[in-house]
């Protein structure tokens, strides 16, 4: 296990140090300041020896009244000093989380579907909070003040060799017994953290879960098992913490017995030789040595467990980091311009999300430039799946699409979404204002655009009625606003793109009829002239689109118009009938 950690900490260092050096400076500046403390710190009892064997042995109050000021000055300088220091240290510690916090957050917006879809929100929530705060902890309590301490052991050390070589062997005898105890508990340190790391990830995702879902824990009354639930992933973190808390309980008194033992040892080497070699102000300065040297020791201890955590966080945030990007954009920019509307193709399409179990297979068909086309079949056949390959939130195993005979994998992400408008079948609203809403903060969609396209898809009526119109805020995921609301929403926001093509997942199935007809008009305005693929549930409200693909297990197995579909036996009459006899019941 141990040959495994050192590695591992040496790889997450190396990943860390690039966003430290883009502050080098201020970095240098905060270590020049600690070198200042530090030395200050040791300087004192320097002074404080110097004042009591030469200037009071010798009776030279001048020198002694010299010396008292000269401490004066350090001990103002090292306070000083240390004021700027820790400014400037919990200052450089932000500056780096916000700089790793912003490219773990450009990485996860970057990150294709397929990983959300095998990643628990909770999880990547814990990465972009939890785990960056616990290395910003230990960048900026935890970094440069562990350069600190390791520097005034060493000015320690010196200053006490320079006193008297033998004295300060007997103190240093316990340094490895110190090293010793540290290493010992490592291993459990570290283990202890990575499951707390890991307990507290669940607890995330569960609450991410409840609060999501917390209208069906109502409504069907899971709040029991929802606590059942929250309490065990407690109680699975109280598990991992308290191994943690028992692996320090062990440690830090060992620390303190090695501690006492080097104080005893120089205390009766002290005693035994005092009178003899030693003088007075030496005792004193070797004392006050001592008590420092122990001190930096025990907050390296201590600070040992800020770095056991930011380890098990930081591999965290790297495994995040390293995520491959399955959807890749195109290597080479495109010049290429698009008509409107334009052209849409499958050439032997297949695609799964599984290995093993295929959605589409080999599915081939043509969309010429300004028809609408609907896509109907049973649940699973594979037609939402359709609108995810034709913006690329996932890609085809296998076969083509083509959108006015460019393969979409080389078009650009911007300009093929701009190609493309989806209108979902649940429209997410951000928190925001209507406005805002439309235009996602567009820059190429200003306010003439979002009002025109409010007006042509019937939302203006409804925005008009709002105390601030277009300003009024729509509440965190559009919560204000009644489902149709939300709807007209997402037309307006497709509409305000002026897209070639529009794809719409029966837009219509969760509007009343009174709102349903209200926004007819819009959607044809929407559609028209423009290329249009409708993945329709309620079959009724496809009637007047130029042809329907009829999809069964990833395949088209019947094409035709409505009229001519329920003429023939086969798969889109029974849908049809079946849905008809729903509606007369």
């Amino acid at each position: 296990m141990k040959a495994q950690q050192k590695p591992v900490t040496t790889k997450l260092l190396r990943r860390v140090i690039p966003y430290i050096t883009r502050y080098a400076g201020l970095g240098i500046a905060v270590l020049l300041g600690l070198v200042i403390v530090d030395a200050g710190s040791v300087l004192q009892p320097f002074l404080v020896k110097n004042a009591i064997d030469v200037n009071i042995a010798a009776h030279d109050y001048t020198g002694l009244m010299h010396t008292g000021i000269l401490l004066a000055l350090v001990l103002f300088a090292s306070y000083a000093f240390q004021v700027v220091s820790g400014y400037g240290i919990q200052y450089l510690g932000q500056r780096l989380i916000l700089d790793i916090r912003m490219d773990l957050f450009r990485k996860v917006l970057g990150l294709s579907n397929d990983y959300f879809d095998r990643t628990p929100v909770g999880q990547t929530l814990t990465n972009l909070s939890n785990d960056l705060e616990a290395l910003r902890e230990f960048i900026a309590d935890g970094i440069v003040s562990i350069a600190g301490d390791m520097l005034k052991v060493v000015f320690i050390l010196v200053a006490m060799l320079l006193i008297n070589v033998t004295l300060a062997l007997v103190a240093f005898v316990t340094i490895p017994l110190f090293i010793a105890a540290t290493l010992l508990f490592r291993s459990s340190i570290r283990t202890g953290f990575r499951q707390v790391r890991k307990a507290n990830g669940e607890i995330n995702v569960g609450l991410s879960e409840t609060i999501s879902g917390v209208r069906e824990i109502h409504q069907f009354g899971y709040e029991g098992e929802s606590r059942a639930t929250f309490r065990k992933n407690n109680q699975s973190y109280l598990a991992a913490y308290l191994k943690v808390v028992n692996a320090y309980a062990l440690f830090f008194p060992v620390i303190e017995v090695v501690t006492y033992i080097s104080m005893i040892l120089t205390l009766l080497f002290a005693h035994f030789s005092a009178g003899a070699t030693l003088q007075v102000g030496v005792i004193f300065a070797f004392f006050a040595y001592i008590a420092m040297l122990f001190q930096p020791l025990r907050q390296l201890a201590e600070k040992f467990n800020l770095f056991q955590s930011a380890v098990a966080a930081t591999e965290r945030i790297f495994k995040l980091m390293d995520e491959k990007v399955s959807i890749a954009a195109p290597s080479e920019a495109s010049t290429r311009t698009f008509a409107s509307p334009a052209a849409l193709d499958f050439e032997a399409v297949s695609f799964h999300y599984a290995e093993g179990t295929p959605i589409l297979r080999g599915l081939s068909f043509h969309v010429a430039p300004g028809e609408k086309v609907a896509i109907v079949g049973p649940t699973g056949a594979g037609k939402t799946t359709l609108i995810s390959l034709v913006t690329r939130l996932y890609d085809v195993q296998a076969g083509r699409i083509l959108i006015d005979g460019a393969n979409i994998k080389d078009i650009p992400f911007e300009q093929l979404r701009r190609l493309v408008a989806t209108v979902p079948q649940d429209v997410f609203l951000f928190t925001g204002t209507a406005a805002e809403n439309i235009s996602l903060y567009d820059p190429a969609v200003d306010w003439r655009m979002v009002e025109h396209a409010a007006q042509e898809v019937r939302a203006n009526r409804f925005i008009a009625t709002f105390p601030k119109g277009y300003g009024e805020q729509v509440g965190e995921e559009g919560r204000r606003l009644s489902e149709g609301q939300r709807q007209l929403l997402g037309l307006s926001r497709a509409f305000a793109r002026d897209p070639s093509i529009v794809i719409l997942d029966e837009a219509t199935s969760n509007i009343d009829s009174e709102t349903e007809h209200l926004i007819g008009e819009g959607i044809q305005r929407l559609l028209a002239n423009r290329t249009a693929l409708i993945i329709a549930h309620r079959l009724s409200t496809i009637r007047s689109v130029d042809r329907i693909l009829v999809l069964q297990a990833g395949v088209v197995v019947q094409e035709g118009s409505h009229d001519e579909l329920v003429k023939r036996d086969g798969l889109y009459r029974q849908l049809y009938e079946m849905q008809s006899l729903m509606l007369a019941r």
